[in-house]
């Protein structure tokens, strides 16, 4: 989300200050199970662990705004959910315990996995109830979407931290999109046109966004009729990319990254 850096910075001085979520009685979302109790040496970012025995851990079901790399700045409340993440694992000792995804690694060759604190309370958890995460849903690695699910919604209606900046409280409307965003984002807008191709379907909103759905994770879709989406007004979030001279666009996994408005 490179090209939207300055408008969220802006907004930071009027955003809600974060406050400290008060100690349940219960850990939130709480594993059914632990696959490994692991001990992490550095966490390059608020959604990353890097273990001590250099493996690295992508933590499944959030994202959090982008750290400084590459020469590009870090995005708004980076800084705070990597510090969130640090405190927490430092406030373990830096062991926790790993529920490892149905699909254990991605295509970096990192190990997908919820991740827990002694107390068994759910880091992923933790970050969205703060604000500081967003949710995601990427199949097959969905186990526990409605608990992470509640979490955010929670967060989201509070105004916690990047609920309380304009981009995500009211996402960016398709027809003004900036030429150079790309990266992460909530988008909202109409839709226009759906249709399918050799190997998608593909749902078009006002301003020229494509939203992709492969035809193999059609399956995970058979909840939602795409079809009759034709002239709704939806918000979707995910990865926009602009593939060489195409449309920006964004890969819809599953119908919970996209929610119908009217």
């Amino acid at each position: 989300m490179t090209g939207l850096t300055g408008l969220l910075r802006a907004s930071l001085a009027g955003a809600l200050l974060l406050c400290a979520i008060p100690s349940l009685a219960a850990p939130l979302c709480p594993a059914d199970h632990i696959d490994e109790q692991v001990r992490v040496a550095s966490m390059p970012d608020g959604d990353t662990l890097r273990l001590s025995d250099g493996r690295r851990v992508r933590l499944i079901g959030i994202n959090t705004p982008e750290v400084a790399h590459d020469g590009r700045p870090a995005e708004p409340l980076a800084e705070e959910a990597h510090a969130l993440l640090q405190r927490l694992v430092r406030e373990a000792d830096g062991r926790l315990g790993l529920r490892l995804g149905e699909e254990p690694r991605d295509h970096y060759g990192r190990l997908l996995a919820h991740v827990y604190l002694p107390d068994g309370e759910s880091i992923e958890a933790r970050l969205l109830a703060e604000g500081l995460a967003t949710r995601v849903a990427i199949p097959p690695n969905l186990w526990d979407q409605a608990c992470l699910a509640r979490v955010e919604n929670t967060a989201r209606a509070a105004g916690r931290g990047l609920w309380a900046l304009p981009p995500y409280r009211t996402p960016i409307d398709s027809r003004r999109l900036p030429a150079d965003a790309q990266g992460y984002m909530l988008l909202q807008g109409r839709v226009e046109r759906v249709g399918g191709s050799r190997h998608a379907q593909w749902i078009n909103l006002e301003g020229g966004v494509a939203l992709r759905v492969d035809h193999d994770l059609l399956p995970w879709f058979e909840g939602l009729d795409i079809q009759r989406l034709q002239g709704k007004r939806v918000e979707v979030r995910g990865w926009l990319t602009r593939p060489g001279d195409k449309e920006p666009r964004i890969r819809l996994t599953h119908p919970s990254m996209l929610r119908i408005l009217d």
